[in-house]
């Protein structure tokens, strides 16, 4: 009885051939699932960081800002914006500040105006500060 079932399985090879490529279309299935679950669960991770990080600009005495950080988390602010009537200002700058402290900042240039202005600090998750003065 055994021979004739190898036998038969000897002549026959169509069907494991399906079967091995519906065995390997389910790995490939499961493969996408899991790096689609991985990159959802990394999104919702940097949304709930970006949700948390809370800045807001205190002081302004310019070319000196003062910041101060009320979110959880540390804030990196890599960008001010120093904007008027007649021009924006862009300024690229590495500030750090911890959870619950201030920090101040002064930018390197004196022809800055001082009036009349709307001040943007820009961290490196997205969230932005606003503070205008006139």
């Amino acid at each position: 009885m055994l021979k004739i079932t190898i036998k038969h399985l000897e002549c026959d090879k169509r069907g494991i051939s399906n079967v091995i490529v519906v065995m390997l279309s389910l790995v490939l299935i499961a493969i996408i699932e899991a790096n689609v679950i991985l990159w959802s669960y990394k999104m919702n991770q940097c949304d709930w960081e970006r949700a948390q990080e809370k800045i807001e600009i205190v002081d302004v005495h310019v070319p000196r800002f003062t910041i101060s950080n009320h979110g959880s988390l540390t804030a990196h602010v890599v960008s001010f914006w120093i904007i008027n009537a007649t021009q924006h200002q862009h300024y690229d700058v590495s500030l750090f500040i911890n959870s619950g402290e201030n920090s101040t900042y002064t930018l390197p240039y004196t022809n800055l105006p001082a009036e009349n202005i709307v001040v943007k600090a820009v961290t490196e998750r997205g969230n932005i500060a606003i503070l205008a003065i006139s």
